[in-house]
Formats: structure tokens, C-alpha cells, sequence
């Protein structure tokens, strides 16, 4: 009692009715004797319908055999400086006079190269070196804007209200937002969150890049006396979102295609690169003599449970077996998702199958299971006991992560999982997915033909 054990971080409280007669009961005398379940009969019968409800609901882990402490604020469950600064400035100290309005959620998810959004964030933070902000600390300098005959460079007249620096809006098409923007907002940093929280998003990407490209443009004038025109700044914007967009969003077949420039070899490069991404989202056949097992969970907070999907297909992508499980509790996502993983492992083993090709969609639990980082948590106990189990059992294997679009029949049997009340094994193709795999095999077939 007064330990937080239950789900969420609940405990039971001392004062409870009836408190007296289960002050010195441990948590494993509320278990069944033999396996590692809830004893439902004594818990109902001791507890309230809320407090029962909520100790059932308390998922219990086979493969985390020992009681230890684990520091939540890390998600490897070890205690760390940094996460506990972090925990002491949000929930112990009242920092609320540090904490500046705004969603700056917004500058860090912009879709731009990370100095962008680091010079977006130094603005609204007003750390910017402007000349007005360095003469308000007390340092000798001008404070004329470089652009124009103004005395007064602060943030709303060197972004905003420059006469350049709105002919430079007005070149890259967002002066009527811009300016709809500036009648709405009290200050040049709610100009900026609220063009940030509205904007579509490649119109996000050309108005970050834009406000870079014009403290470019006014530190060349500064400091080596460079003027620019206007069309060198909207110019240089829109090149630098093209140029990473390139690197970061494309396959290095279409950044080779891309960086290659015309010839007559471009069409053929950019095909290829077509294909492969086309390769990303639909299932592919394991290799000649190899089986592929696809694996998803589904939680349903409704039906309060975990589904789990277990498909296997040979080599030429027809299904060989499938299985549905599922579990009367709704785990954290990362945690349910690594458990299904120790069940295909396990399934499998006992089957003595080898050669076989893994594959999830949950990145988390694919790195963590190619992590050899100490993970005291309880995923980390469970991928510990997932490479126990397949360093033991699985010779000429493979664990990978794919994308959502490719587990499809892993997914749909999931679903389905969330009904059942007991393990169903199928020898025969489920009709849940058996339009799937037909559709699946078809496009493989297709892909093949056009490469």
C-alpha cells in the first residue's frame, strides 16, 4: 500500500475501507500460484469494483522476472542527469516566469534544415544580435537598419516592416499572409507563431527559409558590405529548401538522378528511383528458401485489449500459417509491440523453423532489439528476452523494420484478435486477409514484370 505499482502510477491508498486486513499482503499474493496472472477471485473479492478494475488492468510481464526500481523520466529506465534537470524544472520548481507563450512546438517540427529553425527559435526567444537588442545591453554600436534609412533594426522592422524586406514578401508570394498576419497580431513574434500554426506546410518551408535568407542577406551587409538585390534573397531561400528537400526526402537513386543534371541517362535514373521507392510500400517475397513472418499488435481500449497477428508466407508469397492471440489488458505501444515479437520467436522456435525474415513496423522495437544499450525497463526486458531466444534458436534469421503500407495481412489479423478470447492457429488461409495476400502477390508479380 502507498507504492505506485498500479497502472498509470496509482497506488492504494493507506485509508481504504477494509485497509486493515490487507496492509501486510505483498503484490504476488494478489497472483495466481502458478503463472505470472492475476488471481481475479481474491482481487474481487478484497477490493472495489473501481480499485479491482484497476489492479486487472495492471499489465503483468512474464519476461520481467525481478522487482527492481526504474527511473521513469528515461525511457531505458536509468537514471540520468539531464532527465532529472528536466523532471525538476517541470514538476518540482514553479518555472512558469522562465516559460515564454507560444506554440513552440511549431518551429521544431518545420520541415527545414535545423538552422532555420534555430534562428526561428533565437527570435522568438529575442536572443537575435540585433542592433537594437545589443544596444539595449549596453553595447556601443549603430542602430540604423542596413536596408534602409530607419534608426530602429529590431525584430518587427528587420523582418517585417523593412521597405525591402516587404518588397522581398511580396517576390515570394506570401505578402498578403504576411501582412494579414501583422494587422492580426500584437507583436513580431505572434506574426511569426501564428503564420507558423497556419500556413500550409511548403508555404511553412519558403517562410522560414525567407526570414534565414534576409538575416543572410542583412550579416553580408554588415559585415562585408555585400548588397543584395531582391530577387538574391527569395532566390536563395527557395534554393535551399529545394536542395534539402533533394537530400532528405528522396532515395539516393533519385539524389544521384538529381545531382546528375541532364543527360541521357537521367530518365533511366529517375525510373529506377521510381521503382524503388514503389518497392517501400508494397510487400516484397522473401529470398529463394526463406520464409517471411509479418507481426502487429492492435489495442482497443474499448474491448480493453491487445490483439496480436503472426503471418507467414514462403518464397513465392503464399501463406503457409498464421496466428491470433489476445491478451485482456492494453499495453503501452512500444511494450505490446515487443511482446509480440517474443511470441512469433517463441511460436516458432518450438516449431524448429530457421531462415526466416522478421518483420515489424514498430521502428521502436526494431532498433531497440539492434540496440545493445543497458535497458532496465520493461521493454527492455522483454527485447532481452527476444535475443535470448533468437540467439538460441535462430541460426540464418533476421529481425526488420518495414513500413505500415507492407504489413497489411499482420495487421488485418490483429484486428481480428481483439474479439477473441482465446489462441486461434490457422493451417488454412484466414478470410480476413486471404483478398490481401492475393492482391499482394499480384503486385509483386507486376513489380517483377516491369523491372
Amino acid at each position: 500500500m502507498g507504492e505506485p505499482w498500479i497502472l498509470n502510477g496509482e497506488c492504494i491508498d493507506n485509508n481504504i475501507a477494509g485497509a486493515q486486513y490487507v496492509r501486510e499482503v505483498t503484490i504476488d499474493n494478489l497472483m495466481l500460484p502458478t503463472e505470472k496472472k492475476w488471481n481475479e477471485a481474491i482481487i474481487i473479492q478484497v477490493f472495489s469494483v473501481d480499485l479491482a478494475n484497476k489492479i486487472m488492468s495492471t499489465p503483468l510481464i512474464a519476461q520481467v522476472q525481478f522487482d527492481r526500481m526504474i527511473w521513469k523520466a528515461e525511457k531505458h529506465g536509468k537514471y540520468s542527469m539531464k532527465s532529472a534537470y528536466h523532471l525538476g524544472v517541470e514538476e518540482l520548481i514553479d518555472s512558469s516566469h522562465l516559460r515564454h507563450p507560444g506554440n513552440w512546438s511549431c518551429i521544431w517540427k518545420l520541415k527545414v534544415p535545423p538552422k532555420i529553425r534555430n534562428l526561428i527559435w533565437r527570435m522568438c526567444k529575442g536572443c537575435l544580435p540585433m542592433r537594437i537588442c545589443l544596444h539595449d545591453k549596453g553595447v556601443q554600436c549603430p542602430t540604423h537598419c542596413v536596408s534602409c534609412e530607419s534608426n530602429h533594426e529590431d525584430l518587427e522592422h528587420l523582418f517585417l516592416a523593412c521597405p525591402f524586406v516587404i518588397q522581398v514578401w511580396r517576390a515570394s508570394g506570401l505578402w498578403p499572409q504576411v501582412s494579414n498576419a501583422i494587422v492580426e497580431s500584437a507583436t513580431a513574434i505572434d506574426v511569426i507563431f501564428t503564420l507558423l500554426a497556419d500556413l500550409p506546410v511548403m508555404h511553412k518551408q519558403i517562410f522560414a527559409a525567407t526570414v534565414w535568407s534576409l538575416w543572410k542577406h542583412r550579416n553580408l551587409k554588415v559585415w562585408e558590405d555585400v548588397t543584395e538585390v531582391v530577387v538574391v534573397v527569395v532566390n536563395r531561400a527557395r534554393v535551399l529548401i529545394t536542395d534539402w528537400q533533394i537530400e532528405n526526402n528522396s532515395t539516393p537513386e533519385r539524389r544521384t538522378a538529381a545531382a546528375a543534371g541532364p543527360s541521357t541517362h537521367l530518365s533511366t535514373n529517375l525510373a529506377a528511383a521510381a521503382i524503388h521507392e514503389v518497392d517501400q510500400h508494397i510487400w516484397q517475397k522473401p529470398a529463394l528458401g526463406r520464409l517471411k513472418c509479418n507481426l502487429d499488435a492492435t489495442f482497443s481500449t474499448n474491448l480493453h485489449h491487445t490483439g496480436t497477428g503472426v503471418c507467414i508466407r514462403d518464397e513465392e508469397g503464399a501463406y503457409v500459417l498464421a496466428k491470433m492471440l489476445s491478451f485482456p489488458c492494453v499495453h503501452q505501444v512500444a511494450v505490446g509491440e515487443a511482446m509480440r515479437l517474443f511470441e512469433a520467436l517463441q511460436w516458432l522456435s518450438d516449431m524448429s523453423f530457421d531462415n526466416i525474415d522478421f518483420e515489424l513496423d514498430s521502428k521502436i522495437t526494431c532498433d531497440a532489439f539492434h540496440s545493445f544499450r543497458e535497458d532496465v525497463s520493461e521493454l527492455g526486458n522483454i527485447i532481452t528476452s527476444c535475443k535470448a531466444l533468437f540467439s538460441a534458436f535462430f541460426i540464418n534469421s533476421r529481425v526488420e523494420f518495414i513500413r505500415r503500407q507492407t504489413n497489411a495481412a499482420a495487421h488485418a489479423l490483429a484486428g481480428e484478435a481483439t474479439f477473441l478470447h482465446s489462441l486461434i492457429i490457422y493451417y488454412h488461409i484466414p478470410t480476413c486477409i486471404e483478398t490481401i495476400i492475393s492482391n499482394e502477390m499480384q503486385r509483386a508479380c507486376f513489380l517483377k514484370k516491369k523491372i
